[in-house]
């Protein structure tokens, strides 16, 4: 066993004592009970390997992989958690899931709707009144129909330029936007981060919890998911995370942009993404008729007939349904593919931006 890895372990603690939530990683792997599940057949682990160990070879992918299927699983990870020590991935590391972090405000907006908090053809304004724009439903935010521009994008962050983000603060910044910023809601699909603050922000006021602390409180633990958390840089630095994210193996520094939550800031691993897996087959997060509807496609976004529903992408791939997303954010690309005909799916993650995304077509094929 490494002294990186008791390095790490000891800053887990560390986070764990002063914060009273989850630090980031890794976990020992003695948290995870994968005794029922069984290896692949070795040409199956092989072709998943031989992908792996190729894109690592030429500087593609350097990161943690995870398949599974029925009662057969497989892991790995290749490369640096941090290039500057630099200290070697190991498989439990958390990694920042960047977009594929929507599928969880997803499921919390359905788990609102079940509970009779709201529905998601309500007017956003019912919500958040000092919202300036007062023709959006929630609807139309999930599935990125909501004609908002995108916060990234805001030339002014407010008073403290170095300060983080919050959720508050998107709302601020779009009542100060010009009206040709905005597009009419419902008329076309248009990819938006600000649109899943706002649902974040929506959870929050009718909650009255912090979106990390409803998260981890209602998805997060009931899944098993026991270190996963959405960060907070105000209480741990984004330095003093052991997996960074690169650019060609220049670091990413931390920005103001990392302080909203819905729309990225989850931080997890693969086999914990698959305990997610694992909630969201079975009715105790969301019932068979929430999952329906949230898996259900309202736009279609490409020509390959790939749509979106709400808070997750659908893909019809040898004519079975897959729910997905995928993620870029500041060095970590990242991948959560499920299909739903077939108990099968894989999450990929990776810190190192070098090259093109992976090609998620093949690896969905090296599941046949």
């Amino acid at each position: 066993m490494s002294f990186s890895w008791w390095i790490r372990f000891l800053w887990v603690f560390t986070a764990i004592t002063a914060f009273a939530m989850p630090g980031p990683g890794p976990i020992p792997s003695k948290y995870y009970d994968l005794s029922r599940y069984r290896h692949f057949s070795d040409s199956t682990e092989y072709k998943i390997a031989s992908f792996f160990k190729g894109h690592h070879k030429s500087g593609i992918f350097n990161g943690t992989y995870f398949f599974f299927r029925n009662d057969s699983i497989t892991q790995g990870a290749l490369g640096y958690a941090n290039f500057g020590k630099p200290d070697t991935l190991i498989n439990d590391d958390l990694f920042q899931l960047a977009s594929v972090s929507k599928t969880i405000t997803g499921v919390a907006i359905m788990m609102l709707q079940q509970d009779g908090l709201l529905l998601i053809d309500d007017s956003v304004h019912w919500y958040i009144p000092e919202l300036s724009r007062r023709n959006l439903t929630i609807r139309n935010l999930m599935c990125h129909m909501s004609g908002l521009p995108d916060y990234f994008y805001f030339k002014t962050y407010g008073p403290n330029q170095s300060a983080h983000l919050k959720n508050a603060d998107i709302v601020v910044q779009i009542n100060q936007q010009s009206e040709r910023d905005f597009a009419e809601p419902g008329t076309a699909y248009s990819y938006c981060n600000t649109n899943y603050a706002l649902l974040a922000y929506i959870v929050e006021r009718l909650t009255g919890m912090d979106f990390r602390q409803y998260a981890r409180k209602n998805i997060f633990e009931p899944s098993g998911m026991r270190f996963t958390h959405i960060c907070n840089h105000d209480s741990v630095p984004l330095f003093n995370y052991p997996v960074q994210g690169y650019d060609k193996k220049r670091v990413f520094s931390d920005n103001p942009q990392n302080g909203t939550t819905g729309d990225k800031g989850v931080y997890s691993n693969g086999v914990e993404m698959f305990f997610l897996d694992r909630a969201l087959r079975g009715n105790y997060l969301l019932n068979q008729s929430s999952k329906d509807l949230m898996w259900t496609p309202q736009v279609q976004v490409s020509a390959d007939g790939a749509s979106y529903a709400l808070g997750w992408r659908v893909k019809f791939i040898n004519g079975q349904k897959w729910v997905f997303h995928n993620g870029w954010w500041k060095g970590f690309r990242t991948y959560f593919w499920r299909c739903l005909d077939e108990d099968k799916g894989f999450v990929v993650l990776t810190n190192h931006v070098y090259g093109p995304f992976l090609r998620t077509v093949e690896m969905v094929g090296l599941l046949k």
